[in-house]
């Protein structure tokens, strides 16, 4: 499989896996890191200023036998990755006192408080269209009854096309981060200004799609093959998967957990995207878009039964379809093509997903167990 490495900085090594503090390059490029900024955290200048851990579910309960195999997640100690360097008695005393041993920050204040534990770092991983850092507010979002934050989905979405589709498939798929969608929706609610009634259609144009089309304009969207927007609107996921742009077999594909009888929004949300996909082709090459990109709603779609798992039906709608596209999208019947659908083990599969790349994925065992309901009467050391 082929992707994108138009975002990837120099340091390409790390461009499949965590990479190290001593990255300044990564830490400094604060333009493509996708930090949380929904209930879970919010950032300001790339600066993690709040989140929250978030209560245990009173219904949970100690995992029995047979889903220990399953959901648990045990590490042995040896994974942890050794020291780099040795530093003497008084420089471990000296970093004790001022640092914090997993986020390598100085310690405040308030260094006991929920949120100074929930900005705590757990991976940090480059991925070619965008960087990601996960925190323990953003983890902890995978428990249950709890809404995906746009961090979470962000790193499933690429760690799918990076970790799970095979290089067989042949296929060239890339990720927009959940930021783009945002950026692009406000361009539905522009209202008409005095100055824009005089400008051209081209300039009009420009006005609305102009910055977004330089956000992605490293990289050409003629050469894929599968194009993944993630959407967020009134904290409910969505997924828009745009499949061969500016081909004959142009189609948007719309995924969602949670259909209304009303499905003009869905259709608004096609209608957008091919807007900006016609002005981002005639921005690059000075011609008029060969083919139409129409919208397809798949039928007979899996429907959530609850306000919160709608993440997790998104993540596992781009899993099944990246790993097998329909042959014929015009004629999209969800259960006749993943037939085997389901979401029950998903929060557990996507914890496993971030602790796999974690290089101190042992450090975290409490944490997991907590979430889970896993001997929470047990003492656990403090996160």
């Amino acid at each position: 499989m082929e992707v994108s490495t138009s975002y990837c900085t120099p340091a390409v090594n790390f461009k499949y896996g965590s990479f190290p503090d001593s990255d300044v390059s990564m830490r400094e490029d604060e333009l493509f890191r996708m930090g949380s900024y929904n209930s879970q955290g919010y950032y300001v200048d790339g600066t993690h200023i709040d989140g929250s851990i978030g209560e245990e579910d009173d219904t949970s309960s100690g995992s029995n036998d047979q889903d220990d195999d399953e959901d648990q997640m045990d590490f042995e100690e040896d994974d942890l990755e050794p020291e780099s360097s040795i530093s003497t008695e008084d420089e471990e005393e000296e970093d004790e006192e001022d640092n914090d041993e997993w986020t390598n920050q100085k310690r405040t204040d308030n260094q006991n408080s929920v949120a100074y534990y929930a900005a705590m770092e757990m991976l940090r991983i480059r991925f070619p269209f965008q960087s990601i850092a996960i925190r323990i507010s953003d983890f902890c979002c995978l428990q249950e009854k709890d809404l995906l934050n746009d961090t979470m989905i962000d790193f499933y979405l690429n760690h799918i096309v990076e970790h799970v589709l095979p290089d067989s498939s042949g296929s060239k798929v890339t990720v927009l981060p959940s930021l783009f969608w945002h950026n692009l929706s406000l361009r539905q609610h522009a209202s008409d200004s005095e100055d824009e009634k005089l400008m051209s259609d081209e300039q009009k144009m420009d006005l609305k799609f102009g910055d977004l089309h330089d956000f992605v304009a490293d990289f050409d969207l003629q050469d894929f093959d599968y194009i993944v927007v993630p959407v967020n609107e009134w904290e409910h996921w969505s997924l828009a998967v745009i499949c061969h742009p500016y081909t004959s077999k142009a189609r948007t594909v719309i995924f969602d957990s949670q259909l209304t009888a009303d499905l003009n929004n869905l259709q608004n949300m096609a209608t957008l995207i091919e807007e900006f996909m016609k002005y981002s082709y005639e921005k690059r090459t000075r011609t008029v878009m060969p083919y139409p990109l129409p919208c397809v709603l798949p039928q007979r779609m899996p429907q959530q039964t609850n306000n919160y798992d709608c993440g997790i039906f998104i993540a596992e709608f781009a899993r099944c379809f990246l790993l097998n596209p329909p042959k014929d999208l015009d004629n999209f019947d969800f259960v006749n093509e993943y037939p085997d659908f389901n979401t029950a083990n998903k929060r557990a599969e996507m914890q496993r997903a971030v602790l796999s790349l974690s290089p101190n994925r042992a450090r975290w065992r409490p944490l997991v167990e907590l979430l889970n309901g896993y001997n929470t009467a047990a003492p656990h050391r403090a996160l």
